[in-house]
């Protein structure tokens, strides 16, 4: 696998807002990476925390953060 720019977690806070952010963007990403796209030519960081922001905000909506997390 080409190397993503977000480094994976070794754990996270599934309340955090800033760990639900960053797994967000680092799913978006490995969905990317899938699809062919190079880390750093067809995308930036800026452009993963972009696309990953409308899912962020509407899970923030809801006033709760938790998400189930498979490795």
């Amino acid at each position: 696998m080409k190397k993503s720019l977000i480094k994976s977690f070794d754990t996270v806070d599934t309340n955090s807002l800033d760990d639900f952010y960053m797994v967000i963007a680092q799913s978006i990403e490995t969905s990317l990476i899938q699809s062919g796209a190079v880390p750093g030519t067809d995308y930036t960081l800026l452009d993963l925390y972009k696309l990953a922001q409308p899912f962020v905000l509407e899970q923030f909506k809801t006033e709760k953060l938790s998400y189930a997390l498979k490795w």
